[in-house]
C-alpha cells in the first residue's frame, strides 16, 4: 500500500491532489521530456473523475516553460500514441485519460516495440539490435534461451511486460505543477533540467511512499546507510557513533535505468551505464531540486523488516525531527569521556546516539522522503504520530540530560535510567 493510494475520496482529489496511472505516464514518458511534462499537467487539471480534462496546449504553456508549438506537439504525440483521447472536439476540448493496460505499444520505444514483436513472432533478429535487445534484457524484458539454434536466441517475459503496465494510481499533489507561495513549480524545475530520468524517478518515487510506516519511501528501495562504532557505555545505556557509509538502491528503482552495457570501474567491478548515466544522477538532481529529502531514523535492526525507534534528522525532515537528533547528540556527548569523544570526531562519527544495551543491532539510515506530499488522511495520520513521537523522545532525552546533570554535579557520573 502507498501513501498515495490511501483513498480516492473525489472531494478530496478535486482539491490539494491529483491521480494518474503509472503505467499511462511509463509510457508517456517514453515520447520524451516535453510529453512527460504535458501528461503530467494534463492529468492535474482532470475534474473529480480523476480522468477527464480540459487542459492541452494552453495549460501547459502557462504552467512550464515549453512554448506553444512545443506543447501542440507534445499533446498531439500523446493522442497519435493512444495514451489520451479526445471525447469531445470544438472549441473547448475534452480529452481522457487511457490507462498503461490499454495502450498500444505500452512504455516501448519503436526499436524496442520492433525487437518484442521479432522475438513474439520468432523472427530473426537484425545484428543492429543489439543494443535493444542487450537493453531489454538488462531490464527484464527478455531473457537468452539456452537453445542449441545458431545465434543468440531470446523469449519474453510476458510477466514482467505485463507489470509495467498493470493498473497502479498514483496521487500527486497539486504543488508539484502549481508550486507554492509563487515559487517555481517543480514540474518546470525539473523540465529546466532536461532530466526526463529525474522526472521519471519522481513519479515512481510517489508511488511506493507510505509516511507511516516508513518515514518516506520503503528502505528496500533506496537508503542511505550509515557505519556505526561503539564510542562509549554509561549504565544501562551504548553510546553510539554514526556516519554516513554509502547509498542503497534496490532493483526494483533502478532496473528500468539499465542498458545491459558496462563501464570496468577502478576496483575491478563492472557497472551498467546507465546507473551512472542516468540513474545516480536523477537522484542526484531530485536532491538539489530539493524535490525529495534524506531524513535519518535510527533503527531496532539492520534489516528491511526492522521497526524505526524514531526520526534523527541531521539534515532534511521536520523542525521537530532534527530537534530530536541534537537532543540525542548532546546527551550523549555527555556520557562519554573526553578521550571517547575526540576518537569519534577524528573518526568521522559526527552523530552520537544513546541506546539502551539490548538494542545490540540497532541501525541508522537516512530514508527519502518527498517534499512535496499530497494531503491524504494517511499523510496526516503520519504527522501526528510523528509529532507525537518525537515529543515523548525529546522528553526521554531531557529527562536524561538533567539527572546527568545532577551527577556531575555531584561528583557521580553514571546515569541509572
Amino acid at each position: 500500500m502507498s501513501d498515495n493510494a490511501a483513498e480516492a475520496n473525489p472531494t478530496l482529489a478535486s482539491g490539494g491532489f491529483f491521480a494518474i496511472n503509472r503505467g499511462a505516464f511509463r509510457c508517456a514518458a517514453v515520447g520524451g521530456l516535453n510529453a512527460a511534462v504535458a501528461h503530467l499537467v494534463m492529468a492535474r487539471g482532470t475534474g473529480r473523475d480523476n480522468r477527464t480534462t480540459q487542459w492541452s496546449v494552453h495549460s501547459i504553456e502557462q504552467r512550464t516553460g515549453i512554448s506553444r508549438p512545443n506543447a501542440d506537439k507534445a499533446v498531439k504525440a500523446l493522442l497519435h500514441r493512444g495514451i489520451w483521447k479526445k471525447v469531445r472536439d470544438g472549441r473547448h476540448p475534452i480529452y481522457e485519460a487511457v490507462c498503461g493496460d490499454q495502450i498500444p505499444g505500452g512504455p516501448f520505444t519503436a526499436d524496442e516495440q520492433a525487437a518484442i514483436a521479432a522475438i513474439r513472432e520468432g523472427k530473426a533478429l537484425s545484428s543492429e539490435s543489439k543494443t535493444v535487445l542487450e537493453a531489454l534484457k538488462a531490464r527484464g524484458i527478455i531473457r537468452e534461451c539456452n537453445g542449441r539454434q545458431r545465434g543468440r536466441s531470446f523469449e519474453l517475459d510476458t510477466a514482467a511486460i505485463a507489470a509495467l503496465t498493470e493498473v497502479l494510481t498514483i496521487w500527486l499533489p497539486n504543488t508539484l505543477i502549481d508550486g507554492a507561495a509563487g515559487e517555481v513549480p517543480p514540474i518546470e524545475l525539473i523540465r529546466q533540467t532536461r532530466s526526463l530520468p529525474a522526472l521519471r524517478l519522481l513519479a515512481e518515487l510517489y508511488a511506493p511512499q507510505f509516511l507511516p510506516n516508513f518515514g518516506g519511501v520503503p528502505r528496500d528501495l533506496l537508503k542511505v546507510v550509515f557505519d556505526r562504532a561503539r564510542v562509549g557505555e554509561q549504565g544501562p545505556f551504548v553510546v553510539w557513533g554514526f556516519r554516513v557509509k554509502h547509498t542503497l538502491a534496490g532493483p526494483d528503482l533502478f532496473r528500468p535505468y539499465l542498458t545491459g552495457q558496462f563501464t570496468k570501474r577502478d576496483d575491478g567491478t563492472h557497472r551498467d551505464d546507465g546507473m551512472a548515466t542516468s540513474f545516480w544522477p536523477a537522484i542526484d538532481t531530485l536532491t538539489d531540486l530539493g524535490l525529495v529529502e534524506r531524513v535519518g531514523m535510527l533503527l531496532d535492526g539492520d534489516d528491511n523488516e526492522a521497526e524505526i525507534i524514531h526520526p534523527c534528522a541531521m539534515r532534511g525532515g521536520e523542525p521537530a525531527e532534527r530537534e530530536l537528533a541534537a537532543a540525542a547528540d548532546m546527551v550523549a556527548r555527555v556520557m562519554v569521556t573526553e578521550g571517547q569523544l575526540s576518537w569519534a570526531e577524528q573518526n568521522n562519527y559526527h552523530l552520537l546516539v544513546p541506546v539502551r544495551r539490548h538494542i545490540a543491532n540497532v541501525t541508522m539510515v537516512e530514508v527519502f522522503r518527498l517534499r512535496y506530499r499530497p494531503h491524504t488522511s494517511a499523510t496526516a495520520a503520519w504527522f501526528a504520530l510523528m509529532q507525537q513521537t518525537t515529543a515523548q523522545y525529546l522528553d526521554h532525552y531531557r529527562a536524561m540530560a538533567k539527572e546527568l546533570a545532577v551527577s556531575v554535579a555531584s561528583g557521580r557520573m553514571q546515569y541509572q535510567g
